[in-house]
């Protein structure tokens, strides 16, 4: 399946233009990376606090992406 099918098969509904698909899915990404470090990080041998601190960042750094299907 080439990317843009990708899309259409997990976003079509939306019927978003080419510009807002293509921030749709960067924020995606973005916010899966944020995800992803936020599970690193609580692996790592820190205090409850530093932990904390990072979560609060990461979860500052995502995006809500029901703002942009609306």
């Amino acid at each position: 399946m080439n990317p843009f099918a990708h899309f259409q098969a997990l976003y079509g509904h939306l019927e978003l233009s080419e510009d807002d698909a293509a921030l749709h899915v960067f924020l995606s990404g973005w916010n899966t990376a944020m995800s992803e470090m936020m599970e690193r990080v609580n692996k790592m041998p820190f205090g409850n606090d530093t932990r904390a601190s990072f979560a609060v960042y990461f979860q500052s750094q995502m995006v809500n992406l029901e703002a942009i299907e609306k």
